[in-house]
């Protein structure tokens, strides 16, 4: 606030002194006055120099046009006394330079004004009355209160330039962090737009999700469990034998539909039981490679129900569009984050992937069940990548901080 007060104080004091006006004396400056002030010095030598020869009438002429002179001298300062400028001065601080101090100033008068206004009036009723060595002593007092006030002149305008070199910084600087916080809000704003655009794009594609797993479960069952019920009904020699079927695919519905009870079995068993079930009804030669001295006690069953939802949609993706022959899941720990991998060597495909090899989402039906995958990473706290080519198979990578 001290640095702004000090510039507004400067701009009055540009303002004042940069004014025009067609009476010259109503916009007197220290310079305008120190000019004035030689020319009379100029005179008054020059009459002194004059009174000393015989030529009476010069000095007589000299005498009265120094007169005339000193009286607009002594008008200029009382009027400067009066002026915005000499008020601008006064609040004005100088540098200690000048003997007044930056801080705790109150304005007051200039002492070099003040002495100057009083000594013009002495010095032109010296000259009046012809009393010139007096008159000599007080023109040195005032040339070199003259100097004096041209010094703090100099030190004001030293000041001045200061102030609004550092008021130019603050603003810059003021500029540059309400910039950075405009961008940082707008940034914000978008990541907070996005983010919400996702979360219904992935409402939309969960619903979707929903209606197409109770489609399958339904056409899972009337294909299965109803027709073997129907052959039971026709062929009733052969109940005992379509039961049994009818009780295995019952369960195998089952069982894909009810996750595994982690309180009583790690992830890792429960992934290698996925991965023999897997194998047995599909056909595909999966395979379990998982590290024995991983530690997952940092995962709560509410996280372990989720890696497992992953390898689970996973293995269910091989299984309806990979044409795979082999399929392995892998877990690894390195450092602080666990790895876990499902790859096949089916046809692969192409899936919009940014420059990391995070999945971009995307509403097609087709991608929902990579998109959950993507959303139960992110519940995770991890990442979900995808590697894969057309022909060469496909690699899911789960990455999970350890802590």
């Amino acid at each position: 606030m001290r640095l702004v007060s000090f510039v507004l104080l400067a701009a009055l004091f540009f303002s004042c002194s940069a004014g025009q006006n067609t009476d010259q004396n109503e916009n007197l400056n220290l310079q305008d006055i120190a000019d004035q002030w030689a020319m009379i010095d100029l005179l008054f030598n020059g009459m002194l120099l004059e009174a000393s020869s015989e030529n009476k009438f010069t000095a007589l002429a000299d005498k009265e046009l120094l007169l005339g002179a000193s009286d607009v001298f002594c008008v200029s300062m009382q009027k400067f006394q009066k002026s915005d400028l000499y008020r601008a001065y006064r609040a004005i601080p100088f540098s200690p330079q000048t003997g007044r101090s930056l801080y705790n100033y109150h304005p007051k008068d200039i002492e070099e004004v003040v002495i100057i206004s009083e000594l013009s009036v002495i010095f032109r009723d010296f000259t009046a009355s012809g009393e010139m060595e007096k008159a000599k002593a007080v023109s040195a007092e005032i040339s070199n209160c003259m100097i004096r006030l041209l010094i703090i002149d100099s030190e004001v305008q030293r000041y001045i330039g200061s102030s609004y070199f550092n008021l130019l910084i603050a603003f810059v600087f003021f500029t540059a962090v309400i910039v950075l916080l405009i961008m940082f809000m707008h940034k914000s704003l978008t990541n907070t737009i996005k983010r919400e655009t996702e979360s219904t794009v992935f409402s939309h594609a969960y619903m979707l999700a929903q209606d197409e797993e109770r489609a399958r479960i339904s056409r899972e069952l009337h294909d299965t469990v109803i027709q073997d019920m129907r052959c039971v009904l026709l062929e009733p020699e052969k109940t005992e034998l379509k039961m049994t079927e009818l009780m295995k695919k019952t369960r195998d519905i089952c069982n894909a539909l009810i996750p595994p009870d982690f309180r009583f079995s790690e992830l890792p068993d429960a992934l290698r039981q996925l991965c023999m079930d897997f194998g047995e009804k599909t056909g595909i030669d999966c395979r379990a490679e998982i590290d024995t001295h991983i530690k997952l006690e940092f995962l709560t069953m509410e996280k372990r129900l989720q890696v497992y939802r992953i390898v689970q949609e996973a293995l269910t993706n091989i299984e309806k569009h990979a044409l795979a022959k082999e399929a392995i899941i892998t877990m690894r720990q390195s450092n602080d984050i666990i790895y876990i991998g499902i790859g096949d060597d089916g046809k692969g495909f192409n899936f919009p992937l940014d420059d990391n090899g995070r999945i971009i989402s995307s509403p097609d039906k087709s991608h929902i069940g990579i998109i959950s995958m993507k959303e139960r990473a992110a519940i995770l706290g991890g990442q979900l990548k995808i590697v894969s080519e057309i022909g060469e198979g496909t690699l899911v990578c789960l990455e999970i901080p350890a802590g």
